[in-house]
């Protein structure tokens, strides 16, 4: 139940959410309905123009610093890296995926070394995608395509 408020000098009470933010005429104010960003393409507008992001695993942030060709120098604390292709996810979104094990150092108190796998999975998922008209499914009306049904039986 939600809380009640005191009446005041022969007012009857009312109840009101705790956050719900209160006007002068003593009403609460309409719920905001977020902000709304640029629509997201049909999934075949999005497989055409998408390029694979590549993401680095380090234990060090990034350097601003430039080696003499240009490039930043070597990464002491670099771990791997993975790349992310353009897909569409079961959920009918869509965006970017990637899957990869990768052996990470685990170093003790006493210096003792360790290797540990880890599985990393990473999705980045176009903001407003499931909206966007339903576009590129197959007959079945599944939304995964053949590479990405490819890749997970590769994966198991």
């Amino acid at each position: 139940m939600p809380p009640r408020k005191r009446a005041n000098d022969g007012e009857p009470a009312t109840t009101r959410s705790k956050k719900a933010a209160k006007t002068e005429n003593g009403e609460s104010a309409p719920k905001s309905k977020g902000r709304k960003g640029p629509s997201a393409p049909e999934f075949k507008e999005f497989k055409a123009k998408a390029l694979p992001i590549h993401v680095a695993f380090t234990h060090t942030p990034p350097s601003i610093e430039k080696g003499k060709d240009g490039s930043a120098d070597k990464d002491e604390g670099y771990i791997g890296n993975l790349t992310l292709v353009p897909t569409k996810f079961q959920t009918t979104s869509y965006g970017w995926k990637g899957t990869k094990r990768i052996q990470v150092e685990l170093v003790g108190e006493d210096g003792e070394k360790e290797k540990v796998t880890v599985q990393i999975q990473v999705n980045a998922t176009v903001h407003g995608s499931k909206n966007a008209a339903k576009d590129g499914e197959d007959d079945d009306g599944d939304a995964k395509d053949e590479e990405d049904k490819e890749e997970d039986a590769a994966e198991e």
